[in-house]
């Protein structure tokens, strides 16, 4: 994904293409969890997380980080909200993350 300003922030109902340069499968992946993650947040938690939703997809996440070093830079540069706050509880979540 290009560290840009201009990023569309995803809203939840419409899926954003990410592209974090990942290898096409990993990146569908991330893309897929953060367009869940981003359509839960504003569409069912009412723009607050349970603990539980929001581990549930950092733990993901934190696996892809885990095999992807890079990626934690790449979704920090993002402008959106959800994605850095999934990111950050991925990022707190690591030591208790087996590696794949």
């Amino acid at each position: 994904m290009n560290e840009s300003k201009n990023q569309k922030i995803n809203d939840g109902w419409d899926d954003v293409a990410y592209d974090f340069g990942l290898p096409p499968e990993a990146n569908a992946e991330v893309a897929a969890l953060l367009n869940a993650a981003c359509h839960v947040f504003y569409h069912h938690a009412d723009g607050t997380w349970a603990t539980h939703d929001k581990d549930a997809y950092a733990s993901k996440l934190a696996r892809h980080l885990l095999a992807f070093p890079e990626l934690r830079h790449k979704l920090l540069a993002t402008n959106d909200r959800v994605v850095r706050m999934v990111t950050f509880r991925a990022i707190d979540l690591l030591p208790t993350i087996v590696p794949p």
